[in-house]
């Protein structure tokens, strides 16, 4: 299985505007160079594993939908800084709603 790059390319360069970066920006919070930015985000060049999961935790994105697309693109609850407790009631809540959405 492989990854067309002009989707991921296109899914950094989206998720870089939506947290209002620059290329240049961007490119200087990954110590790379604006170039090799711009080379992935056109899709003529693919990144490393390593500078892909820093993209993905510096833009808050994954590449899920672009590796698994039949799984569809599933809500994401972060869930940092709750405690465990706080984060077990919050899933209850989330499968309760669930199982009442799907009664309905």
């Amino acid at each position: 299985m492989s990854v067309d790059p002009r989707l991921l390319g296109e899914a950094i360069r989206s998720a870089r505007m939506k947290k209002g970066l620059t290329q240049e920006a961007l490119a200087e919070r990954l110590d790379i160079t604006l170039i090799h930015l711009k080379n992935i985000e056109g899709s003529r060049r693919k990144p490393s594993v390593p500078l892909l999961f820093t993209m993905m935790e510096l833009l808050d994105f994954s590449v899920d939908e672009l590796v698994f697309p039949g799984r569809g693109a599933g809500a994401v609850i972060h869930t940092e800084g709750l405690t465990e407790e706080e984060a077990a009631a919050l899933a209850r809540l989330v499968e309760a709603m669930r199982r009442r959405g799907s009664r309905d």
